[in-house]
């Protein structure tokens, strides 16, 4: 189900997502591809005009999206952020979090300035991830919304999307034989992803699917994470990182 918004205006809207990474040099090339094409692999997000750009400072990418269009472009910018991140070679992500969103006022974008790095795959054809959402509305993520029920969304999301991540970040595609994911709500939103590949570690579609299945969760609470100017401060991805063992 996509939500229907035709019925409201264009507006020029605004949002920079960023993560604390612990790579020297990040994927902007990627994290801006992602960005641009996120209603791909998001369930629940419309395709619009993005403008995108993606920058690297003190230990974060930050990823820029602007459009005028009828919905926001939080969610285009957290999804780049993300596959960004996974794309220069962390295997720890932190603080994933809007740091602004803008709406009815035109602000473009920072100049982009791509840069594409090899994904590097290490480890096991085994491999496992692990994170923790912040969110203010947890009793809402085991009840049916507007949207649909959205542990279900988020794992079918994982489900489809787990094999897709070489569309983004390059390079040849794990040939995944068993995927396992378990989501659980207590003072946090927590999720574990298992995967089995036959020829390549897949480590970085372990990261990748924490990620989807989080950003899936909040895209489809965002109306009641919102503060009153719009803003999310209080729901963030704490940590997204592989579990060695």
């Amino acid at each position: 189900m996509i939500v229907d918004v035709s019925r409201k205006p264009d507006v020029s809207r605004y949002a920079k997502a960023s993560v604390e990474i612990s790579v020297d040099v990040c994927n902007t090339a990627s994290a801006i591809r992602a960005a641009a094409n996120a209603y791909r692999y998001l369930p629940f997000l419309h395709p619009l005009p993005l403008s995108a750009s993606a920058h690297c400072r003190d230990g974060k990418l930050y990823v820029e999206g602007f459009a005028e269009w009828q919905t926001g472009v939080e969610m285009d910018v957290l999804f780049g952020a993300l596959t960004g991140a996974v794309a220069s070679g962390s295997t720890a992500l932190k603080n994933l979090s809007v740091d602004v969103k803008r709406k009815g006022v035109a602000q473009p974008v920072t100049p982009p300035q791509p840069v594409e790095t090899a994904l590097t795959r290490e480890g096991d054809l085994l491999a496992s991830a692990y994170g923790e959402m912040e969110m203010r509305n947890l009793e809402l993520v085991n009840k049916p919304v507007e949207k649909g029920h959205p542990l279900h969304a988020a794992q079918t999301a994982v489900a489809l999307n787990v094999k897709r991540l070489c569309e983004l970040v390059g390079g040849p595609c794990p040939a995944v034989q068993h995927l396992k994911i378990d989501v659980d709500v207590a003072d946090a939103l927590r999720a574990h992803v298992t995967i089995k590949a036959r020829d390549l570690p897949p480590a970085p579609e372990a990261l990748f699917a924490v990620g989807v299945a989080f950003l899936t969760i909040w895209d489809m609470l965002k109306k009641w994470e919102k503060d009153e100017e719009g803003q999310y401060p209080h729901t963030k991805v704490r940590i997204i990182s592989l579990e060695r063992g």
